[in-house]
């Protein structure tokens, strides 16, 4: 079994880049595996946030699936053509749908700020859990060999299962968590009102062996 693995980084760690349409940018807050670009194509899954600040279409991403999750802002009506009814996503309510169909996006209300995560349905499972933590204590079973936490608003303190020091965590600041075991549990302490966390899991997809 790998050695668990917990790294912290803040918001301005992300690396900036160009939307692939051009509308926009996005900050990069992970990708893998170590070495693969979004720019070739050739990552597994990679988290970000970006905000979408007027109507218009979002990128295609043929090959990956994409978990949506509005931040802030109005909710974000969504057209996918012939593939999909359209869908009003509204904020904090995680929201999946292929990178290949074409996106038509159209605000509600407020500009949006958002939370992505893109990966290879056929490499990879992705569950993004929305916790509105408050001032309260939260254990949560992470039950995935990887996650990622990420606080997009309040302060929190982290610590997994084993570890000895706790980490603070501020808005904006992440922890990429890899190594787990499927009996690891997150302890999250909320320090304000307004302290929201996000927690996508990730597990690898193993092929199924074929008989000789």
């Amino acid at each position: 079994m790998n050695a668990r693995h917990v790294h912290r980084t803040s918001l301005a760690d992300a690396r900036r880049t160009p939307w692939r349409n051009g509308r926009g940018f996005t900050d990069e807050l992970a990708l893998e595996p170590r070495g693969s670009s979004l720019e070739r194509g050739d990552f597994r899954w990679r988290v970000s946030r970006s905000r979408v600040a007027d109507n218009g279409p979002f990128s295609r991403f043929d090959g990956y699936e994409r978990m949506l999750v509005l931040l802030d802002g109005g909710a974000l009506s969504l057209e996918h053509g012939e593939h999909a009814p359209r869908a009003r996503v509204r904020t904090l309510e995680p929201y999946r749908f292929s990178g290949a169909w074409p996106t038509q996006a159209t605000l509600l209300g407020a500009p949006a700020s958002d939370f992505n995560v893109i990966y290879r349905p056929e490499l990879v499972s992705v569950d993004v859990e929305v916790l509105r933590v408050g001032v309260r204590r939260a254990r949560l079973s992470i039950d995935s060999p990887r996650a990622f936490l990420h606080i997009p608003s309040g302060a929190a303190v982290a610590r997994v299962t084993g570890e000895e020091e706790s980490l603070r965590l501020e808005s904006g600041d992440s922890l990429a968590l890899s190594g787990l075991a499927r009996s690891d549990e997150l302890d999250l302490q909320g320090e304000r009102e307004d302290t929201l966390a996000l927690l996508v899991r990730i597990d690898e997809i193993v092929p199924e062996k074929r008989g000789s």
